[in-house]
């Protein structure tokens, strides 16, 4: 019986066994898998888990490490995508702040909002511009679109109009700058520019 299991013969049934039962598992691994997979499907048609989600009153804010506010987004109604955390958001209200007082205010009919990034487009309706306002009138600005970026900086294109009261009136193919306490600064306007100077 030993002679047997020593045997060329034994051990050739033996790796062939082996063998086999390696390539059974193999594919019934392959089997279950699928099983599961069909059944993920379905799973996911009976009960979506990235449906959009509609909130009224959204807002969206920055607070700095003294944990003051920086600034704050409110829109009348915003559909947020889950999986990208996009918000697109209608009648929407944004406000800088300053030692706790609003020191500029953005308005716009429309725009999408990034809850992770906090990058902000805002587009305009043909009624009715994306308009930025310092304190008191100080500085106005009115676009059909305004990208909201870091730092309080800004890109308006589309056609740009800008008001410094008492300073100037520019307007352009776009603008680039930053919103400061009460106005805007640094303002860059780029293609077709036009100026008037000292108008009120």
């Amino acid at each position: 019986m030993f002679y047997f299991l020593k045997s060329e013969w034994f051990k050739f049934v033996l790796a062939i066994g082996i063998l086999g039962g390696i390539v059974g598992l193999l594919f019934y691994a392959q089997h279950q898998a699928k099983v599961e997979e069909e059944a993920y499907q379905r799973e996911i048609k009976l009960h979506p888990t990235a449906q959009k989600i509609t909130i009224d009153n959204y807002e969206l804010k920055e607070i700095n490490d003294l944990n003051q506010l920086k600034w704050r987004l409110q829109a009348k109604s915003a559909v947020l995508e889950p999986v990208t955390k996009d918000v697109i958001l209608t009648m929407i209200n944004v406000e800088y702040f300053d030692g706790g007082a609003v020191k500029m205010k953005v308005l716009a009919p429309k725009g999408v909002a990034n809850e992770v990034t906090h990058a902000v487009k805002l587009e305009s309706l043909p009624k009715f511009s994306v308009v930025a306002e310092g304190q008191e009138g100080k500085s106005r600005l009115e676009t059909k679109s305004l990208e909201l970026t870091k730092k309080n900086q800004f890109i308006a294109t589309g056609g740009v109009n800008i008001n410094m009261a008492g300073v100037a009136k520019v307007s352009g193919d776009r603008a680039e700058g930053m919103f400061g306490k009460s106005e805007l600064q640094d303002v860059r306007i780029i293609g077709n520019t036009h100026a008037i100077i000292g108008n009120d």
